[in-house]
């Protein structure tokens, strides 16, 4: 049986006199223990009182080091944790999900947000607890949430105190719950959901299942744009974003807009980005091809050389024009894209050089986790069987930390200064250098490509 620890939620939607007679109550409670201090939030970070409250209850902690880290992205695993303590909920332990260890930290949180049908998986039996939490996603969890916890409260139950377990088998100080005054709309019309969107210029973006969710959370206050003001419904959502939310919906008493804002364009959703462009569109781009296995490099909101090869690697996997320009058709596409598949099914790793569209494919048990571009040979003829690969440990003249596929030193994989859009070698298949460096650092310890390793070139 699904129970709802009494906990202190309170939803955005307190007013009034309710609202003082809640402050009142919170009051009378048994002092509790200084809130942490994280390290790396200032009293001027515009989520530090929610990091304060969340943590003072036992909701937030910080890492082994003691730090927040806020603005590292939150993996799903985390994100129930923090929704479920926000809750109070506890169940028996009953899931679906194999790739949910029995006994795992965040085992409970799944199983008991699962139950209350508040978090499904991202297929019926994998919740994919390391993958990223998207803005969008995160809109739509909490707002369910915030629906669920009312409709739970609209029969008051006797106030009670109970111990909620942390990750690490501790346990929080007793708390006593408030409650909701009204359930989040989700029943608003489809004229009203795009009424509450129409303030962001991106948000055709917004993916059908969640629009409902995002508008709700806008109206609610759980959510706005960015700087730009777009709200980068794809972008990964951060520990301080998450840590804000929480707080905006269930315990700081924020009341909901009443007028939608006024409707922005929505072309361009976003500027064109090329070499030395910044900003947060450049950062969800970043976040973005690394999700779909491209190697931006850093994921730092600046458009460098790295970033450029990436957004060319994923041009040429998706039929687009290979100029390294994120244009209006690079960013649709990217909103929609999936991570390149192989061309055959296996066990272990090996690689595929696709001539066609000029990328490397770096592939473990049967996915897709590299996705590079590469110059093959303009006039070179393959053979249909696969190589294999035959390393050489250190650089062979321009042919940078070469892996040869054939006796004799003649046909390798290497690093090269200059790797253009279209085949360029001699018969050798070229890589940018610090994809090489990636694919060779852990030569001494445990290779990622070993001796033996097949490559299909073709």
């Amino acid at each position: 049986m699904l129970v709802r620890r009494r906990g202190p939620v309170k939803t955005v939607y307190a007013i009034g006199a309710v609202v003082m007679m809640m402050v009142i109550m919170f009051l009378a409670l048994p002092a509790r223990a200084e809130a942490v201090k994280f390290p790396d939030v200032s009293s001027q970070d515009w989520f530090a009182e929610a990091a304060d409250v969340l943590s003072d209850m036992g909701i937030v902690q910080g890492k082994l080091d003691g730090t927040l880290q806020p603005y590292e992205t939150i993996s799903r695993a985390e994100f129930v944790v923090l929704l479920s303590r926000s809750l109070g909920l506890t169940a028996p332990v009953a899931h679906p999900f194999a790739d949910v260890p029995s006994g795992a930290w965040y085992e409970a949180a799944v199983s008991a947000l699962y139950q209350a049908g508040l978090a499904n998986g991202v297929t019926a039996t994998s919740f994919d607890p390391d993958g990223k939490v998207s803005r969008q996603q995160a809109a739509s969890f909490i707002t369910r949430a915030v629906a669920w916890a009312a409709e739970q409260d609209q029969e008051p139950a006797p106030e009670e105190e109970s111990q909620t377990p942390t990750p690490d088998g501790e346990s929080q100080a007793p708390v006593t719950e408030q409650q909701p005054q009204e359930a989040s709309q989700q029943n608003l019309s489809q004229a009203e959901v795009e009424a509450w969107l129409g303030g962001f210029p991106d948000r055709l973006f917004i993916a059908a299942v969640h629009r409902l969710g995002v508008a709700d959370a806008y109206r609610l206050g759980l959510v706005s744009g960015q700087l730009d003001g777009r709200f980068y419904p794809v972008a990964e959502v951060t520990r301080a974003q998450t840590i804000g939310m929480l707080y905006a919906a269930f315990f700081k008493g924020t009341e909901p807009l009443v007028t939608p804002p006024a409707a922005v364009p929505t072309y361009p959703a976003y500027p064109d980005a090329g070499l030395g462009a910044r900003g947060p569109h450049v950062l969800w781009l970043e976040q973005r091809l690394a999700q779909l296995t491209y190697r931006p490099g850093t994921v730092d909101g600046v458009f460098d050389d790295r970033t450029r090869y990436a957004v060319i690697a994923f041009q040429k996997w998706e039929g687009l024009a290979r100029d390294g320009v994120v244009g209006a058709q690079t960013w649709v596409r990217l909103a929609s894209a999936s991570r390149p598949t192989a061309s055959r099914s296996d066990s272990g790793i090996w690689i595929e050089v696709s001539l066609r569209k000029q990328v490397f494919l770096y592939i473990e048990n049967g996915i897709v986790t590299r996705t590079l571009p590469t110059s093959t040979g303009r006039s070179f003829t393959y053979r249909s069987a696969p190589y294999t690969v035959l390393r050489k440990p250190i650089a062979d003249g321009p042919r940078y930390r070469a892996l040869y596929l054939v006796p004799g030193y003649v046909l390798a994989i290497h690093g090269y200064p200059s790797v253009p859009t279209y085949p360029a070698s001699d018969g050798c298949v070229r890589l940018p250098l610090r994809d090489m460096d990636d694919l060779r650092a852990f030569d001494a310890t445990n290779p990622m490509i070993p001796n033996g390793t097949r490559v299909y070139i073709g």
